[in-house]
């Protein structure tokens, strides 16, 4: 009796609790919070620790609007006309602030701010279909067979390995209805980086009365004291994995559930992403339906510190 007795003991910590009793509540932990995309902390941890956040030097954004099956170039930014009517778009085209550039004239506003973007004409691809063509333009992979799934990173997600910062309220990288797949292809994904370089991923339709994203800054008191704690019960447990930690993994994922408590918490994340707190004819600007408020959903995050957006504009127009 005595012999067993000192073997409870002995599988016991310094808050008095079992084994078993650890590995019931350790493996809950913040898995059972359900927040998506941020959330293969181990993995994320494993990729912080290999390679540690490259320090910013200068504030920095892309927004990547991909428009799978769309809009006709001929109708947009290269009319073509001087090309014969075979290959003309049935749009007559306009003079731009900018000399010799001439757009389609479905798009006066944009011809008067031409001299705010650039056009490349010089992109290309050589792949055998979509979606092996859709591969090298996001990852540069430069098979020309279409494949099932990505072998090489998006640049996205380099971008976000390379530069991504847990001190942050919110997420480095997030994808609004994220670019994913071609049909049964999938087209994007960290791969070998780990799923702690991907998106924190938006799905629905932003434009909707009802939409929200789920789990971004809690409002209410009672979950935010057991939020609270619920991370103070990990912390002392993590106690037991800390003691072994040889290669720094431990701090790396403090650093990963340090971002996740902040995404849940902080008033930042949630007015970031609640189109209601713009102006309503703001919101008519960029259009009341899913592609404009997307759009809309992208820079007010861009304004909020988000350095990487990626948002599809897919559905029944598109390739019309």
């Amino acid at each position: 009796m005595k012999q067993q007795s000192k073997r409870r003991q002995a599988n016991q910590g310094p808050t008095g609790a079992s084994r078993r009793e650890f590995m019931r509540i350790g493996l809950g932990g913040f898995s059972s919070l359900s927040l998506p995309g941020l959330y293969q902390l181990q993995a994320a941890a494993e990729s912080q620790k290999k390679t540690p956040a490259t320090p910013k030097k200068e504030r920095t954004a892309v927004i990547l609007v991909w428009c799978r099956g769309g809009v006709s170039h001929l109708d947009t930014y290269d009319p073509k006309p001087d090309a014969a009517s075979d290959y003309r778009g049935p749009f007559s085209p306009i003079a731009t602030n900018t000399e010799g550039l001439l757009i389609s004239e479905l798009l006066p506003r944009h011809a008067q701010i031409s001299d705010k973007y650039t056009i490349l004409r010089s992109i290309t691809h050589t792949g055998g279909g979509h979606p092996a063509g859709s591969l090298q333009v996001l990852g540069g992979d430069p098979d020309r067979i279409d494949k099932r799934k990505p072998k090489l990173p998006d640049f996205m997600s380099v971008a976000n390995f390379l530069r991504r910062d847990s001190n942050n309220a919110l997420p480095n990288y997030v994808g609004i209805n994220a670019i994913t797949n071609y049909d049964s292809f999938q087209i994007a994904g960290p791969t070998y980086l780990g799923p702690g370089a991907g998106p924190f991923q938006i799905s629905g339709d932003p434009s909707s009365p009802d939409f929200k994203v789920p789990n971004i800054g809690l409002t209410d008191a009672k979950q935010t004291a057991r939020l609270a704690q619920r991370i103070s019960l990990r912390q002392q447990f993590d106690q037991y994995r800390r003691d072994l930690d040889l290669d720094g993994s431990m701090e790396a994922m403090n650093q990963f559930e340090a971002q996740a408590t902040n995404l849940l918490t902080s008033k930042q994340a949630a007015d970031a992403f609640d189109l209601t707190r713009e102006p309503q004819h703001i919101r008519e600007r960029y259009g009341m339906h899913q592609w404009g408020q997307q759009c809309l959903m992208a820079r007010r995050l861009v304004e909020a510190g988000v350095e990487i957006i990626t948002t599809e504009l897919s559905g029944k127009l598109c390739g019309r």
